[in-house]
């Protein structure tokens, strides 16, 4: 019988009842095949089974995963396989390993094979051994792989089928096989022995879920066969693509079994008193029928008993999701039946929810690391210690701490001497002494046993870990025993004395070992556990509770990726009959498998589902993909609140564009004219009309603003199921070059990553060469220089540095090859590429980009208006708007003010909107002299737009403008100062606005406002001026050195400086004879000093947690705002990043040289400016670049000297850089070459746009100052000349 039920329970009874009716009518076990999912499953349909028989004794059970009964065929049958094996030696046993082994084997293959034009070897491991798991699983000819090759055309499969063949040959060899060479070899057994015969009858659940190699079993199997039940969903098969379940599983089941599906309940025997599951099955299908429509017809029809929330920060999701279930326990809900589904598995939701919840949290996940475990990373560093490897002190306070029980503040001395000596001491401990000596011991025992060759590796350390490990819990166990196995494989392999010679390259294997099968063991759910889990986990554990929690639905990992340079999963199909594949061929199955994964997800939930996405990522980086478009479900009650209808009344200078019906417009908008504002009403008012959502796309230049727009349009339209796309450009050419899979049109595989500022940093650093810091700097920034000028490499130059940058960037290139790296110049440079070069893909795009919206359109720079242009190209409704007058990149930009230019002058609609009701007369009038001085002076500075106040809506004020010039910096530094408390005396929530030239003057001035007692924010990327990284940074740096004085009062002079401790207390610690972290608190005087030395000493016994999991920890102890919790998170992550290589020592040290950096790339920090009333009454200290966008009732502008702002261009200077830029340009022959006359003039233009934003940020007044006598260079005094703004304009 062929059973279609989508309910699992239903099916499971099913076939359990059906065994105990063969076993009650005397069928031998032995003749009966069950075959189920997993080993979780196998254990339940067992325990299911043995709690209801009625026979007092019974045979082995024959229930089997498919992958078990291939594991036990083997061991059953070695003798026939390995008188079958050609050879002279001979095995007992075969070596039946995990895949780090066949990993392990495949590197040094590949260390001897060539693949031409290939160049990342850590990507190609990888691809590699997806294309022969999708092989086997789907039980491919060599033929079958060419013929795809040929679909496909490959240009790798010649090297790629000598690889594999030279792995088949020697696992073979070394009779080392894993599950996927086991299957290769079981497919020889079934069909040449008869050790099948006695199988009689035969039941399947989730044939849905079976693989090609499966159903070929089954195939076998069938002419023999008495009797079977084979249950499946026919919309199923979850696992399809690069997993390989089999999706034309019902058609192959009708021929082979020759036989109609049931369908219907009723048609069965068992269809009395089965109506409550009746009951729920005409409840749950229509379910499963909306989310299938939703997704491959575009449908966004609203589920049932279906919340979807969307949250700004990742950080709320976890915090919405914590509190509503500590509602359901409450209300007795029992942890059991709730499931939290995601598949972001980070230590930011690990902690989190272990922090909040009080139940017992079980993780499954498919991308657990073994290292992960602390007894795990203890063994390997012993291991290490053994066979005299050196290992850091880091790793040696893990295993003192969580392997031997000494807490660190005692480990001073052992941690002394092996920092001298590089070996462990034998000596007396004042504490703990006991514990020290069982390990010194054991240790020294098992090191004289393996150096004799007397004692395995594994042997060693597994009679060490129970000779000195005392309690540790069932899954610490498990891991631990999955590490000694792995071990063992590698003796059993490569024998054991080789695994010693190797034991560098082996024990890296391990440390990067992923744990697929999570959990290791049959999973065993009680009343006190929660299970999170990835979705895959839930639907192949078939974990089915009354709510499910479905968790960063709006991340591009809910939608896995299929295919790569290497592989292709869907054409890799055993039944792929098309002979091309297409961009609608991958857009139409990616969508069935998300469709098929969120069904079965839905049919496992009993009574209610919450979904929450966010507009930003772990990173901060803003959510381009997921799932969200595809869920429709009511608003939460709780949290909805009541929306404002978005009216707009425009003015006359606004009214052009919402008549805008098609074309290219061209917006020009002064500061304060509102155009943020009336672009929101232009989309409200395309989709009134009936343009599709989805098919607006909207650009901007900055995060920030893209989560402005992000957040007021999903506000302005709360009844909306669909909003436009709104991303920056960057994020908008990443999702081309990942969706569809389009990446591998340019032989990047599906892991291909971003090369953010920590792999950037690494890069550059590691690039040999003799190249000055400066040099360095230099040609760092020119590659981006190079790239989007889109230049020539290979130009001939007789110029020794041009050579030298050459050399650089040919390695730099290279590196990120090897390392499957893109940097963000290539987001934008491959995406144009890829579209100029695939009119498919070109099409697809330029279809759905009905209409393009960019805003800062000053800011774009050619290749950026090149993407856009090929986007529009098709319907041509591209409207651009901008400020030329606000454009202050162009100096170390790529940005294209003339390009705006030219698009203004040949837009079909040209917009002026001059109006502005953000300033004073005094302020508007200013500016406008601005634009008047500068065009007398270099005519290309200022576009000529003068603003306007709108009647009865500018603020009002007496005196808006002043300036001074003051003697000296200490003048005028005291001014700024009183002039800030009058005000904030006056009004405590007035917005106020610093505004400095440089960095640097923003970090001094910070300092100043600080130390006289006001409140603060920084508006800065740079990493070293935020308050929670140097919180962070200065414990981590006294973690590193925990029994130095003074880093101990370095750190607390910052976390005193930051208001978490009592200030002026640090003399008592530098004045300690001892250690002062070893003292105990309460000797300690001072109630402040002491709390701070608790604190201290818990976060150093924390310290051998992973490195992201302490820096969370840290973060959340002393900072509680989602602001500060978000930016935690992202440090976190960071600091991940860069501890890739596990030495902390090395990860500070890159932490110091990012903190230095002005600004940094991959990661976008939240700030406190975003929460409007959290700036009231604060002091907004910022870069003049940084102000843009934004808006104070009072502005200070301090330090306007010419040297600060260089406007004059007969005292301008030239960097050095400037020049060798003009040289890199120039590799483009078109390029016309700057001369110093005009590279002078072009940044001077600059400066006197950035003095116009600045000017522009005031609302009701400004003061702009100077002072004339400074110091310089080793301390000498200086006169400085003022702007020349103060004599040509002010």
């Amino acid at each position: 019988m062929l059973l279609n039920f989508i309910k699992v329970d239903f099916r499971t009874k099913i076939l359990v009842d059906k065994y105990l009716e063969l076993i009650s009518v005397g069928v031998k076990p032995s003749e009966i095949l069950v075959l189920v999912q997993n080993s979780t499953l196998k254990k339940q349909f067992s325990d299911k089974v043995l709690e209801k028989i009625s026979v007092n004794a019974i045979e082995k059970l024959n229930i089997h995963s498919f992958f078990s009964i291939v594991y036990n065929t083997l061991i059953e049958n070695w003798c026939f396989l390995e008188n079958a094996i050609p050879g002279d030696k001979h095995y007992i046993l075969p070596n039946l390993v995990g895949l780090e082994v066949s990993q392990f084997l495949l590197k040094d293959i590949l260390k001897k094979v060539e693949v031409k034009g290939y160049n990342s070897k850590k990507s190609l491991l990888h691809q590699i051994f997806r294309r022969y798991s999708l092989i086997v699983q789907n039980n491919l000819t060599n033929e079958e792989v060419k013929e795809r090759s040929k679909i496909l055309k490959e240009s790798f499969a010649e090297d790629a089928e000598i690889i594999i063949k030279r792995l088949l040959s020697s696992t073979l060899k070394s009779r080392s096989l894993d599950y996927l060479r086991q299957t290769l070899i079981f497919n020889h057994v079934y069909k040449h022995t008869d050790y099948f015969k006695n199988i009689k009858y035969l039941l399947v659940d989730d044939a849905d879920e079976m693989t090609p190699v499966c159903f070929d079993f089954i195939k076998y199997l069938k002419p023999q066969l008495k009797d079977w039940i084979i249950c499946f969903d026919s919309l199923g098969s979850s696992r399809c693509g690069y997993l390989s379940a089999d999706t034309s599983i019902e058609c192959k089941l009708r021929t082979v079994f020759e036989e109609d599906v049931v369908s219907d309940y009723k048609t069965l025997p068992h269809g009395e008193g089965m109506c409550e599951d009746a009951q729920s099955l005409s409840n749950i299908f229509p379910q499963g029928e909306i989310i299938f429509s939703n997704i491959l017809e575009n449908k966004h029809e609203r589920l049932e008993n279906f919340t979807l929330t969307s949250l700004s920060k990742r950080a709320e999701i976890l915090d919405y999701t914590i509190e509503k279930i500590q509602k359901l326990f409450k209300k007795n809900v029992l942890p059991k039946d709730i499931t939290i589904i995601t598949p972001l598995q980070d230590d930011m939701l690990h902690f989190t929810l272990r922090e909040n919840l009080k139940c017992n949290l079980l993780f499954l996940s498919g991308s657990e690391k073994l290292i992960d475990n602390q007894l795990v990373k203890a063994s390997l560093n012993i291991l290490k210690l053994m066979l005299g490897l050196e290992i850091s002190e880091m790793d040696l306070r893990v295993i003192l701490a969580d392997y031997v029980g000494i807490p660190i503040k005692y480990c001073h001395k052992i941690l002394e001497v092996y920092k001298q000596s590089g070996l462990l001491p034998a000596m007396k401990l004042d504490f703990y002494d006991s514990n020290y000596q069982k390990f010194y011991e054991a240790f020294e025992s098992g090191k004289e046993k393996v150096e004799n060759g007397k004692c395995k590796l594994s042997n060693a350390v597994y009679e060490m870990f129970y000779k000195v490990v005392t309690y540790v819990d069932e899954t610490k166990i498990n891991k631990f025993n999955f590490f000694i196995k792995q071990l063992k494989d590698f003796e059993s392999v490569l024998g054991w004395k080789n695994v010693i010679e190797r034991a560098n390259e082996i024990i890296v294997q391990i440390e990067n070992s992923i744990i697929a099968e999570n959990p290791s063991s049959t999973l065993d759910i009680k009343d006190e556990d929660l299970i999170v889990a990835t979705p895959q986990k839930i639907i192949d554990n078939k974990i089915s509770t009354k709510y499910q929690f479905w968790l960063d639905v709006s991340h591009s990992d809910w939608v896995k990726n299929d295919t790569g340079p290497l592989y292709n999963a869907w054409v890799m199909q055993a039944d792929w009959t098309k002979d091309e594949y297409t961009i609608e061929d991958d857009i139409f199955l990616s969508k069935q498998k998300t469709a098929r994964i969120l069904r079965k997800l839905l049919l496992l939930a009993k009574n209610h589902i919450w979904a929450c996405s966010s507009l930003f990522d772990p990173t901060g980086a803003e959510n381009l993909g997921g799932i969200e478009d595809y869920l429709a479900g009511g608003d939460d009650n709780e949290i909805i609140e009541e929306k404002k209808v978005f009216k707009i009344i425009p003015r006359d200078d606004q009214k052009p564009v919402l008549e805008y019906k098609k074309g290219s417009m061209a917006i020009s908008a002064v500061p304060g004219a509102g155009k943020t504002t009336i672009l929101l009403a232009l989309i409200i008012k395309l989709i009134n009309r009936g343009v599709v959502p989805t098919n607006i796309f909207v650009l901007t230049y900055m995060d920030s603003a893209a989560r402005n727009f992000r957040e007021r349009i999903k506000n302005m339209c709360p009844n909306s199921n669909t909003l436009p796309n709104i991303s920056t450009i960057h994020g908008l050419a990443l999702k081309i070059l990942k969706e569809n899979s389009n990446y591998e049109r340019l032989n990047l595989s599906s892991d291909f990553d971003i090369c953010d500022d920590t792999q950037r940093m690494r890069i550059i650093k590691g690039i040999v060469g003799k190249f000055t810091k400066t040099e360095m700097e230099e040609f760092d920034r020119a590659i981006s220089v190079l790239k989007l000028q889109e230049g020539n490499i290979d130009t001939p130059s007789s110029d020794k540095k041009i050579e030298k940058f050459k050399t650089f960037f040919k390695e730099y290139q290279a590196q990120l090859r090897e390392g499957n790296l893109i940097d963000y110049d290539d987001i934008l440079i491959m995406s144009v590429k890829l579209l100029e070069q695939n009119p498919d893909i070109l099409e697809y795009y330029q279809n759905i980009c009905e209409y393009i919206i960019e805003d800062e359109a000053q800011d774009s720079s050619g290749v950026q208006q090149k993407l856009i242009g090929l986007l529009s190209g098709k319907h041509k409704n591209l409207i651009r708007c901008g400020d030329i007058n606000q454009a202050i990149t162009t100096t170390f930009s790529n940005a294209d003010v003339e390009g705006f230019r030219a698009f203004i002058k040949n837009a079909d609609t040209t917009v002026e909107m001059n109006h502005s009701q953000r300033c004073t007369q005094d302020v508007m009038t200013l500016a406008n002299n601005l634009v008047d001085f500068g065009n007398g002076i270099l005519p290309k500075a200022f576009f000529t737009s003068y603003m306007q106040g709108v009647k009865g809506k500018n603020p009002e004020s007496e005196n808006a403008i002043y300036s001074k010039i003051f003697e000296n910096s200490f003048a005028e530094r005291n001014f700024v100062l009183k002039e800030i408390k009058n005000i904030l005396t006056r009004n405590k929530d007035a917005t106020i606005g610093i505004l400095l030239r440089n960095n640097f003057q923003v970090a001094n001035w910070t300092h100043f406002i600080n130390d006289a007692g006001l409140k603060t924010i920084t508006r800065s990327e740079s990493l070293g001026q935020k308050g929670v990284f140097n919180t962070i940074y200065s414990i981590l740096k006294f973690i590193q050195n925990p029994f130095d004085n003074e880093v101990l009062v370095s750190t607390y002079e910052t976390l005193s400086d930051l208001g978490f401790y009592r200030q002026r207390l640090q003399l008592e610690i530098r004045n300690s004879e001892t250690p002062f972290i070893e003292k105990d608190g309460d000797d300690i005087e001072s109630t402040s000093l002491s709390q701070f030395l608790w604190d201290m000493q818990y976060w150093l016994n924390s310290s051998t947690l992973p490195l992201e999991e302490l820096v969370i920890r840290i973060g959340l102890f002393y900072y509680t705002s989602d602001i500060e919790k978000s930016n935690v998170y992202l440090i976190a992550t960071l600091v991940k990043r860069l501890n890739a290589s596990g030495k902390f020592d090395l990860t500070l040290q890159r932490l110091e040289e990012l903190s230095k950096k002005p600004s940094l790339s991959g990661f976008k920090f939240f700030s406190e400016e975003e929460d409007k009333d959290a700036a009231k009454g604060k002091v907004q200290i910022m870069t003049l670049h940084k102000s843009k966008g934004d808006e104070f009732e009072y502005v200070f502008l301090p330090e306007m000297a010419e040297k600060n702002l260089s406007i004059d261009v007969n005292q301008a200077k030239l960097k050095a850089s400037s020049l060798f830029m003009e040289d890199v340009k120039s590799f483009n022959p078109s390029y016309k070459r700057k001369s110093e006359l005009e590279l002078k003039e072009f940044n001077s233009e600059e400066s006197l746009r950035l003095l116009y934003v600045a000017v522009t940020r005031a609302q009701k007044k400004l003061f702009i100052t100077t002072y004339t006598k400074g110091k310089g260079w080793q301390n000498k005094d200086i006169v400085l000349a003022p702007s020349i703004i103060f004599s040509g304009v002010l």
